[in-house]
């Protein structure tokens, strides 16, 4: 597969995860909260990599939302497996004029482990930055690595969740047509064959017709739900 093949289907399983339930950011908060104490940096995010732009779902020391992709160290981050640690980012020179290095906060410490959906791509971080150079202990990686995974696991159960409740939701409005938008057609069928044995069958053409329509419309109705079944 090509590059921008790969790239593609990275960004498809990023976006699952972009409209993160309200009700789960205190989870990730707290995660942040403990790999900035645990890595002792100030700041600590969570991040998601779209196309041009790095979301920040839950964070710790900063207040920030967004950022551009094509300036951030977690671009970079994703494209490798394991731990990446910048030690100096002023001495990198991939990061030495960005902005956030050259200007305020003059950012010079950055490490990450990588959030990975259920299939295997990398679609964000869990990361940890100072205004000061360091080292982390191999202790320090192995635990962000550990927080970053549960990062994973609970963006993965929010998006499982939603998907379960958009099938309920189908399968809802799946019934609630069997019980009540199915029962007009049959309904119409039922009484124009009972009128077709009244009269023993010899009808108006007027009472075929109304027939087809009827036959038409229950059709409609059982390909709609076929449909929506489809898409659970």
């Amino acid at each position: 597969m090509s590059e921008k093949g790969k790239e593609d289907q990275r960004l498809a399983a990023t976006r699952r995860y972009l409209n993160f339930h309200i009700n789960r950011e205190k989870e990730l908060e707290d995660i942040t909260m403990l790999a900035s104490t645990i890595c002792q940096a100030p700041i600590a995010l969570i991040t998601l990599m779209d196309e041009d732009v790095q979301f920040i779902n839950a964070q710790t020391g900063a207040d920030i939302r967004e950022m551009p992709r094509k300036t951030s160290f977690c671009t970079h981050a994703i494209e490798q497996d394991t731990i990446m640690e910048v030690k100096d980012a002023s001495l990198d020179i991939r990061f030495a004029d960005a902005p956030v290095v050259a200007n305020d906060p003059h950012i010079r410490f950055y490490a990450s482990a990588n959030l990975r959906s259920y299939d295997g791509y990398n679609v964000g971080t869990l990361c940890v930055y100072d205004v000061s150079p360091k080292i982390l202990t191999e202790q320090q990686k192995q635990q962000l690595e550990v927080l970053a995974k549960q990062v994973s696991h609970i963006m993965e159960l929010d998006r499982t969740l939603k998907q379960l409740q958009a099938q309920n939701d189908i399968l809802r409005e799946i019934a609630w047509v069997q019980s009540h938008e199915l029962r007009s057609p049959v309904s119409a069928i039922i009484g124009l064959v009972a009128a077709f044995k009244e009269n023993d069958y010899a009808v108006d053409k007027e009472y075929f017709l109304l027939l087809e329509e009827a036959t038409i419309q229950l059709d409609e109705k059982i390909r709609m739900i076929v449909d929506k079944t489809n898409s659970i």
